[in-house]
This record gives structure tokens, C-alpha cells and sequence, in this order.
């Protein structure tokens, strides 16, 4: 027998795989092969002023003897292949002694196992009825593995259907699973439409009376079993990821439960992930070093060792505001490169948020605002007039989700004309509608019509037509923090301009509206009217552009990520940016062979193939011409300036697969339950390449075959 070139010590073999468990063709082959007589050179014992060496002749004196040239050890080769004691010496553990070889030898040869052993070895070729049993168990082996076959296809049914409803975000569920009910739950349900296409399946659901895989611990086992691959999956790409960025963010489910979404940034072979992992319910523990205990088990969990952790990135959630700075930095005492990272959505949402809340004006325009949406959903006859009449509805207005308020005002300043015409007829028609109907539709008729609410509206629908760029920019996950923080820059320059926008604003308001009623009752002059607006025009902007410049102060700490801004290539060319270097080597001065790192991006700068490419364009760049070896440095600084987050953007969609997931009608699911099908709905993607890839249902039986099951499911 040769395996990959190379002749195979048959004695190794057989001691690795017994005899007695071979199939009766097997046995006769090596039986009919005989027993090994290699030279065993390297067998020799050495005394005062000799060595002994095997010799071959001893071959020829015990015409049972054998031996293993790769284990350099001698065996019986009648007690190797039909001695029952699988510890003896000359069957199982060797022989190596030359010393007192022909004393042991003669020993052996006389034992009543050898005997039995010999007898057996020369009985084995006549051995018919052995032949007979053989064939049979064959027959037996080949029924049983067909019908093994046959239970695995039902059995990647059933996890078709997990997946299916699982990536769909169903439930499984029904509340009565009884026979004669006519909807007895989505898994049910579905299995019974397949069978209706699949008469294997059908015979298997009709028929089974011990394993029909339709009862909740199994639905549950499948789901675990899928999720724990899944979970393997992350693993072996974290095993092979060059950094990893922590993220974390809190929401309240619908049990009224405080839910920690924790989720891992890292770089794969196919560009950045930003991975889901798991929901962790932290009711008992919401102090920071609860929360900090709690990021270091799941690091460990999913064996990513501390020193790959360079971010660590929260959005200041209520589980955290109090100890935010508290969590970072006990994460920073274990893992000293985990830069702390508050989510910049999350930032910009707090900036607009200050600039609206700090003026008296900007309060009550949006909660006149926020009054006007609610007028509309708290009555479907009030929702239907909007429909009819402005053919769009207006945005409800959440405290975490400031582009809610951006889409309102957009909303209001392009209805505004229609809005005024469905509180005209709301008032013309005042006998159909009760009497808050009408008061608040002569309170809203007035307020569009008022200059200061218009001015307002005008205002801050030309700032949050760049807030909303900025929105969608950070919370896409391919974005690096150099890129984002150039954003922000360009969107400060963009407020700064919304100065001269001024005029404008006021002379549009004043052609929709009129001119501004007199301040304070006094007779003042419209010159002084327009100073006042122009005065609170420029208070907004400068409260927003104070906020921003305040909240993103990242740039000292995130300096060394300016070496790949392909803005500064030119001038890097001209002079090396030895500051931001410094700034690497201070922040990160176990991670890189400086020297190296230096010639390398000196060659960046220098050279027209890589001129304007971001870090995620270098990514891409280096892996496609295969230079991630040749300038490893370069490719380390890359992935290290891409795996830093800039926002919890995964986490917030993660909260809207909970909120899918556990709704008021399926509150009870367990955490653990709760976390497999969250993995499922958010890494869609993974799921099905797994899938796509045959890398699913094999691995996913194994984990579920790790339990005992009352079906059979492994060849023999």
C-alpha cells in the first residue's frame, strides 16, 4: 500500500486501525501480503565498548516475527492480527530489549495466545463461513448506510425549514401544534408544504413514530446547532484576522430586558466584517465592571486573544453613559490597544441635538414640530385627509434617531402649501371633525403661516440636507475614521456656509409667510427684525459648528491614521509626515518593524499606482496584487486603520432584528434561543455562504448528533 508516494509501514497501519475491525476483504489482502520484514537499522542497543544491531537472520529463527521500521519496534505478526489482548508486549506494545530477544522470543513462542493465534492465522484462508458472515454484514452495513442516507436528507429538511424562517425572522412556533389545528405554527406548516413535493419527507412525517423532528427541543437543537457553526465560522476568521474592534451597544427589549449587542470588526480574505455574535441579557449587572468582565469572557469565548483588541467602540447607551469612560479604560488595563471609540453617529445625533435644544426658539419650533406628526397618527380619518390631500406622511419622531426629525422637516417644508390646505378644509368643514380636531388644526393653520416657525423650518431643512449625507456616510461599515473624520471636516465647511444662506432664507420666508410680525409689541423697524433673525440664523449654525468641533476631537489620539490619507500623498512625497509616525509609534509601538513601515510608505508616496486610494482602496489594492508579503507593513497599517469602527451602526440593526424577532405576541423566548436566531437574521450572509458552500449541513449534524438521538444518522 502507497499513500501520497510513500510506501505505508503496514505494522503502524494495523496497530492504528485493528484487525479484527477491518472488513473480510481487507483482512485477506493483508494476510495474503504476509508479514513485514523490514531492515530496522536504527533498532540497536549499545554496551561497554559494543553495539548491538538487529539482525535479519532472526527473521529466518522465529518465522512469527515482525516489525515496524517507522516505529523501530518488534511484534508478533500472528498475535498482531489475531491475539485478542490488545496490551501485550508482542501485539501491541513492541518489543525493543535485543539484549534478551532470544529469551523473550522463546517465551512467547510457547504462551498459549501465541498458539491460539497461529491456529488462528493458519485456519483464516479456509474460513468460509467466516467469508459467509463477512458478506452479510456487508449486506447489513450497505442497508444501514442507505438508510442512514435517506434519515440525513430528512434531516437537512428540517434545517432547511430552520433556516428558511430562521433568515426570514418567522417564528416557529404555533399555538397549537395538534394535529386536527389548522395552522399548527410556521415550521410545521412548512415542513408539511415540502412534503407535499417530497415523498420521502411525506413518508418520513406520516409514518415516524420516534424522530419526526417537529417537537420544540428538537427546533431548539437545530437552531443551536446551526448558530454554533455559524459561531466557529467567526472564530476561525478572528484566528486569522490581524486586529479586532469590539463593539457595544444597549437597548431595552420588549420584556422590558436590558439587552447588550455585542459584535467583533475585523479584517477577512474577503474585505472588513463587522460581525453580529450574540444578545446578553445584563440585568443583574450593569455596573462597569460588569460590563468590562463581561466583554472579556466574550473575547475569551470566542478565543480572540487581548492583544489583537486595537478598538473598543460604544455609542454612550443608558446601560453605559454613567461609566463610559469607567468601561474603556478597565478594557484598556487588559488590552493596552484598544482605542476608545465613541460612535460618531451617535455623536453627530448629540451635536443637532444641542443645537436645537439650546435656543428657546429652536425648542418650541420642533416641539410644534413633533405635535404636528402626532396629530396625524392619533387618528386613522385625520391619517387618510393627510393621504388624500398631501399624498405623504409625516415621520414619527424618536429620541435616538435624529434623522427621523431631519425626514419630518423635510416633510413639513415640501407640504407645506398642502398642509395649509388640509387645515382650510379641516376648518371649512368644521361639523365633521370633533372640537380638538378643529382647535388643533386653527393652532397648526396659524403656526405654518407664522414667519418665525418658517424662517426655522427653511433653516434647518438646508443644514439637515448635509446632516443627512453625513448620517448615511457614518453608518456604513467599509468606512475607515481617516475617511469620516474628512467628512466631518467637509460638513462643518458646509454649516459655515449655510451663513450666506441667510438672505435667501429670509426673503423666501417673507414671499411665503409675509413680513415678520413687529417684536415684543414695539413699533422696532424692519431693519432691526432682520438682525434679529439674522442674529438667531447665525446662532444656530455657530451652536452646531461650536458642538461638532467640541464632540470630534479625535484627532490627536487618531493622528497616525492621517499616513494613509490620500489627500496628504502629495505632500508626503515632498516631506515624510514624521509627526503622525510618531504618533503610531507611541500608540502602537509593539505592532510594527518601524524601520520597514518607514521604506514602505515612502514607496506608497512615491508611486502613482497607489495615489489616491483610501485604506479600504489599499486593502483591496494589495490583496489583488498580491503585495500583502512583499510589503507586510504596509498591509498591517492598513488593516489596523480599517478595523477601527467609527460607529455602532451594526448594533442598531441588530436591535431591529430583536425588536423583529421578540414582539409582543413571541416574548418568552429564552436568551440562548433569542441570540441563534439573531445570528441568523443579521448574518444572513454568512448563513447562506456557509450553505452555498457545503460547509452547513455537515457540520451542523454534528454538533446536533452530539446529543443521543432515537434515529440513526452515522454510516458505519
Amino acid at each position: 500500500m502507497a499513500e501520497g508516494g510513500k510506501e505505508v509501514d503496514l505494522v503502524e497501519d494495523i496497530l492504528a486501525t485493528p484487525f479484527s475491525s477491518r472488513t473480510f476483504q481487507e483482512k485477506l489482502n493483508i494476510v495474503s501480503r504476509g508479514r513485514p520484514t523490514p531492515m530496522v537499522a536504527s533498532l540497536t542497543r549499545q554496551g561497554k565498548g559494543f553495539v548491538r544491531h538487529f539482525q535479519t537472520s532472526n527473521y529466518d529463527r522465529y518465522p512469527w516475527l515482525t516489525a515496524s521500521e517507522k516505529l523501530c519496534k518488534l511484534y508478533c505478526w500472528e498475535c498482531l492480527l489475531f491475539s485478542s489482548d490488545r496490551i501485550g508486549v508482542w501485539s501491541h506494545t513492541g518489543f525493543v530489549n535485543l539484549s534478551c530477544l532470544t529469551k523473550a522470543a522463546t517465551v512467547h513462542q510457547e504462551s498459549s495466545g501465541h498458539v491460539k493465534a497461529a491456529v488462528l492465522s493458519k485456519t483464516f484462508a479456509n474460513a468460509g463461513a467466516d467469508l459467509q458472515l463477512s458478506q452479510q454484514e456487508h449486506m447489513q452495513t450497505e442497508v444501514n448506510n442507505e438508510m442512514v442516507k435517506k434519515n440525513r436528507e430528512i434531516l437537512k429538511r428540517l434545517m432547511d425549514c430552520v433556516i428558511f424562517l430562521g433568515k426570514q425572522e418567522l417564528s416557529f412556533r404555533g399555538h397549537d401544534e395538534s394535529s386536527p389545528s389548522s395552522n399548527r405554527g410556521n415550521y410545521v406548516e412548512l415542513l408539511s408544504f415540502l412534503a407535499e413535493r417530497d415523498p420521502d419527507l411525506q413518508y418520513h412525517l406520516s409514518t415516524s413514530r420516534v424522530f419526526t423532528g417537529t417537537s420544540g427541543n428538537i427546533q431548539n437543537d437545530l437552531i443551536y446547532s446551526i448558530a454554533e457553526v455559524m459561531g466557529e465560522e467567526i472564530k476561525t476568521e478572528i484566528k486569522s484576522a490581524p486586529f479586532v474592534a469590539v463593539m457595544v451597544d444597549e437597548t431595552t427589549d420588549v420584556g422590558n430586558t436590558p439587552q447588550l449587542a455585542l459584535i467583533l470588526r475585523y479584517v477577512t480574505s474577503a474585505g472588513v466584517k463587522e460581525r453580529f455574535v450574540k444578545f446578553v441579557d445584563v440585568t443583574s449587572g450593569r455596573r462597569p465592571d460588569d460590563l468590562a468582565n463581561l466583554i472579556f469572557h466574550f473575547l475569551e469565548e470566542y478565543k480572540c486573544p487581548l492583544n489583537k483588541v486595537v478598538a473598543q467602540c460604544y455609542d454612550g447607551a443608558a446601560v453605559m453613559a454613567s461609566g463610559l469612560n469607567r468601561v474603556q479604560s478597565k478594557v484598556k488595563e487588559k488590552a493596552p490597544m484598544a482605542l476608545f471609540v465613541h460612535c460618531y453617529a451617535h455623536r453627530l445625533d448629540l451635536v443637532l441635538t444641542q443645537g436645537a435644544s439650546r435656543l428657546k426658539e429652536c425648542k418650541l419650533f420642533f416641539a410644534h414640530l413633533k405635535g404636528l406628526a402626532v396629530f396625524f397618527s392619533r387618528s386613522p380619518k385625520r391619517t387618510q385627509l393627510l393621504d388624500e390631500i398631501c399624498q405623504r406622511r409625516l415621520p414619527h419622531v424618536a429620541p435616538t434617531r435624529w434623522q427621523n426629525t431631519s425626514r419630518l422637516v423635510n416633510a413639513v417644508f415640501e407640504k407645506q402649501t398642502a398642509l395649509k390646505e388640509l387645515f382650510d378644509h379641516i376648518l371649512e368643514h368644521h361639523d365633521a371633525y370633533d372640537e380638538d380636531t378643529v382647535l388643533s388644526a386653527d393652532g397648526f393653520h396659524a403656526r405654518l403661516g407664522d414667519f418665525e416657525f418658517c424662517f426655522l423650518l427653511n433653516t434647518f431643512n438646508g443644514i439637515f440636507e448635509h446632516a443627512d449625507v453625513l448620517f448615511a456616510t457614518l453608518q456604513t461599515k467599509m468606512l475607515d475614521v481617516q475617511f469620516c473624520l474628512t467628512r466631518v471636516q467637509e460638513f462643518c465647511h458646509s454649516v459655515e456656509q449655510e451663513k450666506r444662506n441667510f438672505s435667501d432664507i429670509y426673503e423666501e420666508t417673507v414671499r411665503i409667510s409675509g413680513v415678520p410680525a413687529v417684536l415684543g409689541g414695539q413699533g422696532a423697524a424692519q431693519e432691526d427684525l432682520r438682525a434679529h433673525y439674522q442674529k438667531l440664523h447665525h446662532s444656530i449654525v455657530d451652536n452646531i459648528l461650536s458642538q461638532i468641533r467640541n464632540r470630534f476631537q479625535d484627532h490627536n489620539r487618531l493622528m497616525f491614521l492621517s499616513l494613509l490619507n490620500p489627500q496628504h500623498f502629495h505632500t508626503c512625497r515632498e516631506k515624510f509626515p514624521q509627526a503622525a509616525f510618531s504618533s503610531l509609534m507611541q500608540s502602537h509601538k509593539r505592532l510594527f518593524d518601524f524601520p520597514r513601515l518607514k521604506s514602505e510608505l515612502t514607496v506608497m508616496y512615491g508611486m502613482a499606482d497607489f495615489e489616491g486610494k483610501s485604506p479600504a482602496g489599499l486593502l483591496d489594492f494589495l490583496r489583488i496584487k498580491n503585495l500583502s508579503e512583499s510589503m507586510g507593513q504596509l498591509y498591517a497599517l492598513v488593516c489596523l486603520a480599517v478595523t477601527i469602527p467609527v460607529s455602532t451602526a451594526s448594533d442598531e440593526r441588530s436591535f431591529s432584528a430583536l425588536k423583529r424577532l421578540e414582539t409582543y405576541a413571541r416574548n418568552t423566548t429564552g436568551q440562548t434561543r433569542l441570540s441563534a436566531l439573531a445570528s441568523m437574521s443579521v448574518e444572513k450572509d454568512l448563513l447562506m455562504d456557509l450553505k452555498h458552500k457545503d460547509k452547513l449541513f455537515d457540520r451542523a449534524m454534528e454538533v446536533f448528533l452530539k446529543k443521543e438521538r432515537r434515529m440513526d444518522f452515522i454510516f458505519k
